[in-house]
């Protein structure tokens, strides 16, 4: 399996976040929320003019949906919205849970290496300063997904066991079980950055039960983490 690019992911400060991340993260919530409902046709031409962007980023934002499971390519013009079941959902993010803790655990009873190590590290440190900075919640929110997308990555990587990467590969069909996929409601923006800000405590926590070589406790604490996701989305779906 291909190693997450450290050099993109953790490059300091990227002081704008792409227009089509921007309408990534909007229209998540809208499906999450309901506003925008299950069978709903959506396409480029919609999402151009409803967030008022080019064809370009709005066409990027529906590939990202897509790869999310939220939204399905019809055979015509555009994307239908999917329906998605909350109880399957939290099965699924049960066993990604139990897959992560494992992958959380062997690694750190083989050890990390060092480099992973500097970079989980520096990734927990930017989300900090993020979380502290004056940006747009929109900005935060992505900076966030795309460091945490590296964080999980790399400690699926690290463990040197392929087939739990593959086994979590086979639940990404279902709608936000990727690795590393963030939720966000922006209407109650001051709550939401309270949760990054304890996530991120998380993350420092497994590291350090990593970094300790604790394999109990960064099984315990992965499976604590990945487990918060299924409680936040019943909240939507």
């Amino acid at each position: 399996m291909n190693q997450p690019d450290r050099t993109e992911a953790f490059s300091p400060d990227d002081t704008l976040v792409t227009a089509d991340k921007r309408v990534v993260v909007s229209l998540r919530q809208m499906i999450l929320d309901g506003s925008l409902e299950p069978d709903s046709k959506i396409s480029e031409v919609v999402i151009s003019k409803m967030f008022d962007v080019s064809r370009t980023p709005a066409r990027l934002a529906l590939r990202a949906l897509e790869v999310e499971g939220l939204i399905r390519k019809r055979d015509g013009r555009g994307y239908t919205v999917l329906a998605f079941n909350s109880e399957d959902l939290a099965k699924a993010y049960e066993v990604r849970g139990v897959l992560e803790g494992l992958a959380a655990g062997t690694l750190a009873r083989t050890g990390i290496d060092e480099e992973s190590s500097r970079t989980l590290n520096e990734g927990i440190a930017e989300i900090d300063a993020i979380l502290q900075s004056a940006r747009p919640a929109a900005e935060i929110i992505q900076r966030y997904q795309d460091i945490n997308v590296v964080f999980h990555g790399l400690i699926m990587q690290g463990c040197g066991n392929d087939f739990v990467g593959l086994a979590v590969t086979r639940l990404e069909y279902l709608p936000l079980v990727r690795l590393g996929t963030v939720v966000f409601n922006e209407a109650k923006t001051f709550e939401e950055l309270n949760r990054l800000r304890f996530g991120n405590m998380q993350h420092r926590l497994i590291l350090d039960a990593i970094e300790r070589q604790d394999p109990y406790r960064a099984e315990t604490l992965m499976r604590e983490h990945a487990n918060q996701i299924p409680v936040y989305t019943s909240l939507f779906v």
